[in-house]
Formats: C-alpha cells, sequence, structure tokens
C-alpha cells in the first residue's frame, strides 16, 4: 500500500518536470475552447490602442494674433490753379475803347478766336479783353460771348469818359453787280439782281444806310460790308433818251451824323 503510493507521487513529479522542460510547447486554444479567456484583455489591442494615442495628431492651438490700432493719415487737398479766364464768341464782335458804340473800335472777336479776359464791366455787361489784334485791351459787348474758367477774381472797370461823337468815315471801295433777266410779258422789263460791296473805313459807326435812286431801301447795322437789291429797269426807251439806269448810293452814321455818300450807277449790258 505505501509503495502504490509512493509511485503514484513519483509519476506526478515527472510529469511536473516534464512539463517545465525547455522546448515543450503549450497547446493554443481558442476563445470557444476556453471560454474563461474571453474576459482576459487582448494585449495586442492594448498595445495598439495606445499606439494610436501617441501617433494622434494634437491640435494646433491658434497663435494670438495683435491688434492693430488704425491709424488715420492726414488727407492732402491740394489746391486747384484758377484758370485763366478765355472769352469766345458765337457772332463776329467788335472791340472798342469803351462800353458802347460811341467808343472807338480798336479790334474784334470773330468766331473761332478766343481771348484772355482781364476785366468785367457788369452795368453794360461788357467784358475787358487782351485785343486779338494788337497790343492793350478792348472792351468786348458780352451779348455774343462765352467766358470759361474763373472769373471771380476779375477786377470791376470803370467806364472811361465818353468822347466826344463825331460823324463816321465813308465807306470806300464801293462796287455795284448787276444781272438782268429780260420780260417780255405782259410787258417788256427787265428783272433786275444787284449785289452791293465797300470796305469798312468807320470805327464809330451805328450802322450804314443804302439807297436807290435816292430813296433809302435799307438800314444795316454797324460793320457790314455787303447789301442786296431786287429791282426792274425799263427795257424799251425812246431814241435820244438816256438809257434807263439805276443809282445805289451807301453812307455810314451815328449819332453825331453821317459820313457822306458813295455811290455808283450801273445799267443793263
Amino acid at each position: 500500500m505505501n509503495k502504490r503510493i509512493v509511485y503514484a507521487i513519483l509519476i506526478l513529479v515527472l510529469a511536473a518536470f516534464a512539463c517545465s522542460l525547455p522546448g515543450q510547447s503549450t497547446p493554443s486554444t481558442t476563445a470557444s475552447e476556453t471560454p474563461g479567456d474571453q474576459n482576459q484583455p487582448d494585449l495586442a489591442a492594448t498595445i495598439t490602442a495606445q499606439a494610436m494615442t501617441i501617433q494622434a495628431p494634437t491640435a494646433t492651438l491658434p497663435l494670438p494674433t495683435e491688434t492693430l490700432t488704425p491709424e488715420f493719415t492726414a488727407t492732402i487737398t491740394l489746391t486747384p490753379t484758377p484758370e485763366v479766364p478765355m472769352a469766345s464768341v458765337s457772332v463776329n464782335t467788335n472791340c472798342r475803347t469803351g462800353p458802347n458804340i460811341q467808343f472807338d473800335l480798336i479790334g474784334a472777336l470773330n468766331v473761332g478766336q478766343t481771348a484772355e479776359v482781364v476785366g468785367r464791366y457788369q452795368n453794360g455787361a461788357y467784358w475787358i479783353i487782351k485785343n486779338p489784334g494788337s497790343s492793350g485791351n478792348c472792351w468786348l459787348w458780352g451779348n455774343y460771348a462765352t467766358v470759361t474758367g474763373n472769373t471771380s477774381n476779375l477786377p470791376e472797370f470803370p467806364s472811361p469818359p465818353t468822347p466826344t461823337p463825331y460823324p463816321p468815315l465813308a465807306p470806300k471801295n464801293f462796287d455795284v453787280d448787276i444781272a438782268c433777266t429780260l420780260q417780255t410779258t405782259p410787258v417788256y422789263v427787265n428783272l433786275v439782281e444787284i449785289s452791293m460791296s465797300w470796305s469798312d473805313e468807320a470805327t464809330n459807326e451805328s450802322g450804314y444806310k443804302v439807297y436807290r435812286d435816292g430813296t433809302l431801301i435799307a438800314t444795316l447795322e454797324a460793320n457790314k460790308t455787303s447789301a442786296s437789291d431786287d429791282t426792274t429797269l425799263a427795257a424799251i426807251w425812246l431814241i435820244g433818251n438816256p438809257e434807263p439806269s439805276i443809282t445805289y448810293a451807301v453812307q455810314a452814321f451815328n449819332s453825331a451824323g453821317a459820313s457822306p455818300k458813295v455811290e455808283k450807277t450801273v445799267d443793263c449790258p
């Protein structure tokens, strides 16, 4: 009986010793085979989770930024250079030594020209400009004038003393052209077209008067140098009588009187 117990103990010792020897492998079991292992932590999964935690990107916190206080820059205001006032006209306009036709004519501002304005005369609506055709200044009537530029600093000119009026000079180079057309019914008569021209020699005229055979037929404004007329002239006359003709005349005038007439007589060829 004792020997059996001793042999059993020896067998158990040998079996335990054999299990602890190197090179022996322990049979693996699956989770289904060993139910108790389901509750044991998975070492590989734990290591992987820790590695992912270490490698997970760390959120970058924004760096604090400095808030700039706006600085106001002073605005530079440029003072514009005053524009020189300039005058132009829509109709050729005389330029005189004063603010009406009693003053001598010393120049003119024509359409398309410009002249610098140096003063004004508001009472008579005149501008004082640099004489376009000569030196010095002259007075331009503002009725046909347009002024551009800064006029706020223009000085006000006083009117010069009114000159003593005198009659204007007579025109020169008076010429009359005639064109005749014979009309036979109801009577023989020449239909006459007249063209007149002359040179303006006066500087103080108020206008011109045109005459046909001594009868006033037209009154023209100052500076005019031409006129026209339509009339008739006999186409038949008695032998021994002078051939029918027409005499035209023109003269300048103003408040002081009129110039001598200049005349020319014409007939149908």
